[in-house]
């Protein structure tokens, strides 16, 4: 799979990202996470790491903001296991966001009122009142928002390694927006099963 230095998936406006990044955040319970892997990849043979630079997610109108916090966040993930920062490296980290419009259908449980009497000449007619429980199915549009992380194998430009986060994308206001960055990196980076060298 080759990958150019900025990669090609849509870009969010930097309100979508925002709600994104803090979706993530506040629902990190909620988020879908899976990886891949080349399976030609030497995972034993990288030791060095550094970032494309425009990264996916930079550039454009989205806020240069993203892109440092995400590159704090990553670092800080790599350094862990063993790698280190440098201006010739055996990896380069690239990150996406890309967002899709889906119909959400939700079911769910709602009591009704049935029978009912009224008054007439001569008496009371009608049924008795009684209570039951219907299922009400609901279609909603929801935005939902996948982060990309690749890591590259400069030698080959081939993606050794590939994490994504997926979540709705919700309006709800948050104040913390690098505590919602750092946390999908690591629950990305909770896939990840290699340390430098190994």
């Amino acid at each position: 799979m080759n990958l150019g230095s900025g990669g090609s998936r849509r870009p969010l406006n930097t309100l979508v990202l925002v709600a994104l990044a803090l979706a993530v955040g506040a629902c990190s319970s909620g988020l879908a996470v899976r990886s891949d892997q080349d399976p030609s990849a030497d995972f034993s043979q990288y030791r060095t790491f550094n970032f494309f630079d425009p990264m996916g997610v930079e550039g454009g109108y989205n806020s240069p903001i993203f892109g440092e916090l995400f590159r704090e966040a990553i670092t800080r993930e790599m350094t862990e296991r063993g790698y280190k920062l440098s201006e010739q490296p055996d990896l380069m980290v690239n990150v996406t966001i890309q967002s899709d419009e889906k119909i959400k259908m939700t079911s769910y449980s709602a009591p009704y009122m049935s029978g009912a009497y009224y008054r007439r000449p001569g008496g009371y007619y009608g049924s008795g009142m009684g209570v039951g429980v219907g299922t009400v199915t609901r279609a909603t549009e929801v935005t939902q928002a996948s982060v990309f992380i690749d890591l590259v194998d400069l030698k080959s430009q081939r993606v050794s390694w590939q994490g994504v986060a997926v979540t709705d994308a919700s309006d709800k206001v948050a104040q913390h927006l690098r505590d919602a960055i750092y946390t999908a990196v690591n629950v990305v980076y909770d896939q990840y099963p290699y340390t430098a060298g190994q």
